[in-house]
């Protein structure tokens, strides 16, 4: 099993990284944006008749059409492999018989998910959507050598949202998957953010969209995890999205069996962080302006929504099926915590992946985040939209000293 690189949950890591971005200037492109920004895109690597037709659907404001024009030339190269793919695998990936008991790790958006993802992904026994499959999910089977290599040589030094290294062979949410092949996803409004109410309904698959949505979701969400499942060998699947966290009844309908571990940091700095990455992602994905400050607006709020569904869905789950940790201490001790999440669920074959976790997180220990302060702003926010979650998981209040949200 190839072993994923650096992969903390951290928003400013001390590295010797040059600078990856430029500035940000809220809902407004990238000046310097060229023809080659679209690869920025989730939809660069998906369907060319998936972007027409949410470009179509949703419009493209004339000052990002470059950016637009460049995603669709990309999906025009990718088609020829798209096809080969379709051709070759489609059979077997709908015959690929899925393992009955995934382990799904939920969390909110930079609440420590892709740290614990990549820890026990260091156990070999477990499959996951990879980078690369969640990057071109249409293409990876088709070309896994020489155009995975040809990719490779052009990939950032590390994700830009952080200086975590991009990796194709390290685990990845399949969510970005769900967006590139279907179009089926939250993740939309990254790309069309004035319409962000309606592309978050996919967040909470039970309670906001109708009988047939639910099943064209649940359909493509189970084609791709059979081909990460054909690409892993038929292992059970360990899965990280933080968009399941609203969705833990849809996914026992699909997985009776499943397991689930649910990570929670303090609101205060997951919000930090978030805003952070809402601001980078709609530099660079955007096709349409905003106002920034109501797009924020209604991300807090989503953050609400979805604590408040897990929350509710939580108790479906059966109690040894279910294991809840904090950020903190899993930063502390890394090792502890998977022994931990390992025993309560009753997973075996701990004892064996030991040495490889003790390894991998002896190799990323000597890199520090940066000290980073907790603004007024994202104060008034958590204790407006979230104070539930500070008392629920015993962190403490934090008053603002001025201004509001």
């Amino acid at each position: 099993m190839a072993s994923p690189r650096l992969t903390d949950e951290r928003s400013e890591t001390s590295r010797s990284w040059r600078p990856s971005r430029v500035g940000y200037r809220p809902g407004e492109p990238n000046k310097s944006a060229t023809f080659a920004s679209g690869f920025n895109s989730f939809l660069t690597t998906g369907k060319l008749s998936l972007a027409l037709r949410l470009g179509f659907q949703h419009g493209v404001d004339r000052e990002f059409m470059t950016r637009y024009l460049g995603l669709l030339f990309c999906d025009a190269l990718f088609a020829p492999m798209r096809l080969w793919q379709n051709v070759a695998y489609s059979g077997r990936i709908n015959r690929q018989q899925l393992h009955p008991e995934p382990l799904f790790l939920l969390g909110f958006w930079r609440s420590g998910t892709t740290l614990l993802h990549n820890l026990m992904s260091m156990d070999s026994r477990w499959g996951f959507v990879n980078t690369y499959q969640a990057a071109m999910p249409d293409v990876f089977l088709a070309g896994q050598n020489r155009v995975r290599r040809l990719i490779e040589r052009s990939l950032p030094p590390d994700r830009g949202v952080d200086n975590i290294p991009v990796d194709f062979a390290m685990p990845q949410e399949e969510e970005i998957a769900m967006m590139c092949t279907s179009g089926l996803s939250p993740y939309t409004f990254l790309h069309f953010p004035r319409t962000a109410e309606r592309a978050l309904d996919y967040l909470f698959v039970e309670e906001r969209l109708d009988e047939r949505q639910r099943a064209e979701w649940k359909r493509e969400f189970t084609k791709l995890l059979k081909a990460a499942s054909y690409n892993m060998g038929g292992k059970p699947l360990l899965l990280k999205s933080p968009s399941n966290t609203s969705r833990i009844t849809a996914l026992l309908d699909l997985f009776p069996d499943a397991r689930f571990v649910y990570i929670q940091r303090d609101p205060y700095d997951t919000v930090r962080s978030y805003v952070h990455l809402i601001r980078l992602m709609n530099n660079w994905h955007a096709l349409q302006r905003v106002d920034f400050d109501e797009l924020l607006r209604k991300q807090i709020a989503v953050y609400r929504n979805m604590a408040e569904a897990y929350l509710r869905q939580r108790d479906q789950i059966p109690a040894d099926r279910l294991v809840e940790i904090r950020y903190e201490e899993l930063e502390q001790d890394k090792v502890g915590q998977i022994r931990h999440i390992y025993g309560a669920l009753g997973l075996e074959g701990y004892a064996e992946f030991e040495p490889q976790l003790t390894e991998y997180v002896a190799s990323i220990e000597g890199f520090q985040k940066n000290p980073s302060d907790v603004s007024d702003q994202v104060i008034n926010a958590v204790n407006q939209y979230v104070p539930f979650l500070v008392s629920e998981y015993g962190y403490d209040f934090r008053e603002a000293s001025a201004g509001n949200l």
